[in-house]
């Protein structure tokens, strides 16, 4: 075996020592690179793919229903026909304080009654009953005023004591296009066929 002299062995030590410096600076090196990527892109957050909802209820709007604008809609029937009858007093030499009623027949002809001889009514109640405007105005009226005075009514009462009908709400729709005097009228009328058509029974079990 070959011997080795000590100038051999202390350059093959300092060959080792160089070889061990290059193999820490490779790994400082790559460390850092490392370090600087995990700083230049830091780890995003997973997004959530679930939305928050609104736990709030939406508010109803109450019911409301204003009475002078449904008199408002059968305002030009009732002028007309109270001007037609002051006219009509006129006419016929009367007072204009003079109360006259209105009413109709089975047959649909319009009644006049008043403080006046029958002579005088018979002839104003000929001349209105000829007078197709005042005709369709008195119909109008004679058909939407009682709901006009429920409605007015029912109003009044609520103002008063703060209490609500049930009944008076159900005929109302939450879109005010739909509660003009007419679509009241037609529920109030075919609420009213029903209590009619209802009472026998009630009458029955009550016996």
């Amino acid at each position: 075996m070959s011997q080795i002299s000590p100038r051999e062995a202390v350059l093959e030590i300092g060959v080792q020592i160089k070889n061990a410096f290059k193999s820490m600076n490779a790994s400082s090196q790559a460390s850092a690179t490392s370090s600087v990527r995990s700083i230049e892109q830091p780890p995003q957050e997973p997004v959530s793919q679930f939305t928050t909802q609104s736990n709030e209820i939406p508010e109803t709007k109450p019911k409301s229903i204003e009475v002078k604008d449904l008199k408002k809609e059968i305002g030009p029937e009732r002028a007309y026909i109270n001007e037609t009858l002051r006219n009509k007093l006129s006419e016929f030499g009367l007072p204009p304080s003079t109360q006259l009623s209105l009413g109709q027949s089975i047959t649909g002809e319009i009644i006049l009654q008043g403080p006046i001889v029958n002579s005088q009514l018979e002839r104003m109640s000929f001349d209105i009953n000829n007078d197709q405007h005042f005709v369709n105005a008195y119909r109008a009226v004679s058909k939407q005023n009682p709901t006009l005075d429920y409605v007015d009514n029912v109003t009044k009462l609520s103002q008063a004591y703060g209490a609500k009908n049930q009944i008076f709400e159900s005929l109302l729709s939450e879109n005010k296009e739909f509660n003009q005097l007419k679509d009241l009228t037609l529920r109030y009328q075919s609420l009213a066929s029903q209590t009619e058509a209802n009472e026998p029974a009630r009458v029955r079990e009550n016996a």
